[in-house]
This record gives structure tokens, sequence and C-alpha cells, in this order.
């Protein structure tokens, strides 16, 4: 099993911290790799009567909202020590932050299933909305196994673990899982944010960097 969910990890004083700060934070329109860059995507849903295979590739941005932060900025990595201690996160091999951000998606966003395979071999995802409604908002994270080259091969693909939106949760798996954030329902008016750490895994392979994001 490469995927670890870990529930109440910070003590409600300090979640509560985090989710002020991540609701406080001033966000950008992120479109993909690179602004306006599209890349190779499928679509979330499929027509009635179709299969993966029955589509052809798309190419068009994932849009989403993404706040970048500096590997030392002081929040990120407080709460990333944080997240490592309450855990045991070392026991895993996880050493230091390889890259960090926010991400935030509302309904009609589209997130693409994608590895990541850039900055570090763990991904570490925070969720901080306390109060998010799990059963009737969606928005949680999938999770695939097994490792392929390309989007083409995405039939090829099973679900590993489907970790749903509960406040104050952690998910942690090896890198070059595809997953994808899921949909938000169309009753909820809120913003799904997650903290999203690429770390460094003592041990682990860094040959394949060269994605970006959850």
């Amino acid at each position: 099993m490469s995927v670890w969910v870990f529930d109440d990890v910070l003590s409600i004083q300090d979640a509560k911290k985090v989710e002020g700060a991540v609701k406080s934070t001033r966000f950008n329109a992120q479109r993909g790799r690179s602004a306006g860059a599209p890349f190779h995507y499928y679509p979330l849903e499929l027509e009635k009567g179709l299969k993966w295979g029955d589509w052809e590739p798309q190419y068009a941005p994932n849009l989403h909202w993404y706040k970048k932060s500096p590997t030392d900025d002081p929040f990120m990595v407080q709460l990333f020590n944080g997240l490592v201690d309450k855990c045991n996160l070392k026991e895993l091999g996880v050493e230091e932050i390889g890259d960090c951000y926010i991400n935030g998606h509302k309904h009609g966003d589209s997130p693409h299933i994608h590895p990541d395979i850039a900055f570090g071999n763990m991904t570490l995802l925070y969720y901080p909305i306390l109060d998010w409604d799990e059963k009737r908002w969606g928005g949680g994270t999938t999770i695939w196994d097994k490792d392929i080259e390309s989007v083409d091969q995405i039939d090829e693909l099973e679900i590993l673990k489907h970790a749903t939106y509960k406040g104050n949760r952690l998910v942690v798996f090896d890198a070059w899982h595809w997953h994808r954030p899921e949909p938000v329902a169309r009753i909820c008016k809120e913003i799904r944010y997650v903290v999203v750490f690429k770390s460094v895994a003592s041990g682990g392979n860094t040959e394949r960097l060269s994605y970006y994001d959850n």
C-alpha cells in the first residue's frame, strides 16, 4: 500500500489557524504547467455507453485557483514540520519540502488526472476546511494504480484509494500514482482548498521529474 490517510492531524486550535490563513490567501488563476499551456488529458465524464478507449485525447488548460509558496515560507515550513511530526512521516522516508502551494477548486472546474512527478517523490495533501460536508459536496481525491507512462494508457488504471475531503485530514502517497481532485457538487458554494507539499523521501527515485501539481 502506498497511500496513507491520517485524520485529526493537528490540534483544533492549529487547524483553525491553518484554515483561516488559507481562506485569507490571495490566489491566482492557474492554467496548467505554465500560463495558457494546454496539455494531454481525458475528460472527467464520458457520454453514456462510451468507454475510455473510445475517446480521443484532448488538449485544454487545467483551470483552478493556485498560490505558489517558496519552500522556505515560514507558514508552509511550520505546517509541513507539524504534519511530519504528528504523523511520524519520517518513518515513511519523508525528509524535506521539494515544492509547496495551495490549490482551490469550485463547482464547474474540471481537474485533470495526473501524477505528481516534479520536485519530489512523495505527495502530501492537507484538507484545511473544517466544516466541509464530505457526503454532500464531494471534492475528495481519487488515486489510481499502476504506474503508466502517459494518459494514453488510462484504461489500464484501477482505483487504489478514494480519500474523501474531511477537514484536518492528511493524505500521503507516492507521487507517481495518477490521481485527481474530484468535482465539487453544484449545491456547494464553498471553494475546495487543499495544501500541497511535494516532499523528498529518503531513498526515493527522483529521476522522473517533469509534471506540475495535484
